[in-house]
């Protein structure tokens, strides 16, 4: 969390001083970048980045906070469907969003990893649980378990599958989202 001191700058100077952290870490990678290097790259004093934040981590959560927003605005709300055919579609568009938001966004593909494990759980997981309530409501998902029980087994599906797309992304390929699907229909009883 930012201390006072940087809650009160004007916001195109936070978010200025966000953006250039962002591309920092995601140059570096999180484990490698050093507090006096994101410093460097941000463009502020020393003393002046004590006074914004308490350190790297605090820093690297604003980051990865900010991410995580991104990403959970690129993916959207779930909307709820009537059938199967429609279900596949809406989560194949919003498979789309998200690609299409890491294409154009490279910091953020960088910084996927980090931002979706540490930061995504609480508004990412309430996503899933709409999408395997409106698979049980058209017969595409069986509940034969407990429901939090599904939601978390799907969500590490989920999160597989885009770890996986990610690594594609960066080797330039396009994944192939059915294979994450197949794994889906097979968690779901499909």
């Amino acid at each position: 969390m930012p201390l006072p001191r940087f809650t009160r700058l004007p916001v195109d100077e936070q978010q200025r001083i966000i953006a250039a952290a962002r591309a920092a870490f995601a140059a570096e990678g999180v484990d490698r970048a050093t507090y006096a290097g994101v410093i460097d790259a941000i463009g502020v004093s020393k003393s002046s980045a004590y006074n914004y934040f308490d350190g790297r981590d605090d820093l690297l959560g604003i980051v990865l906070d900010d991410v995580a927003a991104r990403l959970r605005a690129a993916l959207g709300p779930w909307e709820r469907v009537s059938d199967q055919a429609a279900f596949w579609s809406e989560l194949t568009e919003a498979t789309g969003r998200l690609e299409a938001h890491a294409a154009s966004h490279p910091d953020d593909l960088a910084l996927v990893d980090p931002a979706f494990l540490l930061r995504m759980e609480g508004g990412f997981t309430g996503w899933v649980r709409d999408v395997i309530d409106n698979g049980a409501e058209i017969g595409l998902v069986t509940v034969i378990c407990d429901r939090d029980l599904l939601v978390r087994a799907t969500a590490a599906v989920l999160r597989a599958g885009d770890a996986w797309a990610v690594e594609q992304l960066r080797a330039g390929r396009a994944p192939d989202y059915d294979q994450t699907w197949a794994l889906m229909r097979q968690l779901w009883g499909g």
